[in-house]
């Protein structure tokens, strides 16, 4: 057995299964959370049926999904999930597709369909973990902090990024020493495989965003849904679900920037597409949900980021969804996760 294979039974072992370890081409581990399959009619009504699409991938089912305990660090030019590292921020979207699919096969970014699906499982649990949202702390819990990346603890606030793994065990979900960390606040994170183009919701079709060898530049595979039943259909095409702050146009969904997700409305949207669109976290999913935030710029291209970030405060969470920013968009409080496509 190598040192690989040994490390990667220890830590199944340990964990009962949770977790597990993938290696990057430089021999790094990286550790993730074993989400497994579960389907769209298991959440409840108002899903669809079937497997979550985050399990359909090149057309196969997949079995689990391997999630990024940690938000992605970079270590020697590779994207890792290890423990006390400083996530990676100051970094556009198509750098960190990029990074992902430099570390070695299989690794990728955590798209958009995965996570909604873990957003959904928290939901489904009625448990949304808190985090990093108030400097350093919990807004809503005082005496919950990490470590900043001078390795002082953030009791006292004035902080901003944590280190991987050093938030309290009920920041993850599940909530054990083995759940995913820092869904709540930290840094944002890029959710490659959707986007809005003038306020038209687009998607590559199931999780597919995860393949090296899917196009998610601007000329992409992107489909459009089409709001009388759900179809995906090509980009532009008459009658496809789109964004709006305001009004009440047919085959709308409606929510102020800045207002909690929750609060999103839909005007004449079909209940087979509202379908589709909850199962990707882009209409909110009615209660139980929290106050997690909705930020939306319809003008040209924008790109999903999720979960909130350090100053978040109540914004912040498992459904926060940030559309205001192009591909571009470079920010201190910026990064993303690691996933790992089997």
């Amino acid at each position: 057995m190598t040192i690989q294979d040994d490390l990667r039974r220890q830590i199944e072992t340990a964990s009962g299964g949770q977790m597990t370890v993938r290696f990057t081409d430089k021999g790094q581990p990286s550790y993730f959370y074993r989400l497994k399959k579960f389907t769209l009619d298991s959440l409840g009504a108002g899903f669809g049926t079937g497997p979550h699409p985050a399990f359909v991938v090149d057309g196969i089912e997949k079995d689990e999904i391997l999630i990024g305990v940690h938000q992605a660090a970079e270590v020697d030019g590779e994207m890792v999930s290890q423990p006390g590292l400083v996530p990676r921020a100051v970094i556009d979207h198509d750098e960190a597709v990029a990074l992902a699919r430099a570390t070695g096969t299989g690794f990728c970014v955590v798209t958009n369909a995965i996570h909604a699906a873990l957003a959904l499982q928290c939901r489904a649990a009625n448990r949304f973990p808190r985090g990093n949202n108030n400097y350093g702390r919990a807004y809503n819990a005082s005496d919950e902090w990490g470590v900043d990346d001078a390795g002082n603890a953030t009791e006292g606030g004035g902080a901003e990024t944590i280190r991987a793994g050093s938030g309290p065990v009920s920041w993850n979900h599940p909530p054990t020493p083995f759940g995913v960390q820092n869904l709540n606040g930290n840094v944002w994170e890029w959710s490659p495989g959707m986007r809005i183009v003038d306020g038209e919701i687009q998607i590559i079709a199931d999780n597919d965003a995860v393949l090296a060898a899917t196009d998610l530049s601007a000329t992409g595979p992107w489909q459009a849904v089409l709001a009388a039943d759900g179809t995906l259909v090509a980009p532009g095409t008459a009658g496809t679900v789109r964004y709006a702050t305001s009004g009440s146009t047919a085959g709308t969904l409606v929510c102020g920037s800045g207002s909690p997700f929750s609060s999103m409305t839909a005007n004449s949207v079909s209940d087979a597409a509202l379908d589709r669109l909850r199962a990707l976290g882009l209409m909110q999913p009615g209660a139980p949900i929290e106050s997690d935030g909705f930020y939306i710029n319809t003008l040209g291209e924008r790109l999903p980021i999720r979960g909130g970030s350090w100053p978040a405060g109540s914004r912040a969470g498992v459904f926060a969804l940030n559309l205001g920013y192009a591909r571009g968009l470079r920010y201190a409080n910026l990064g993303f996760r690691p996933a790992f496509a089997i």
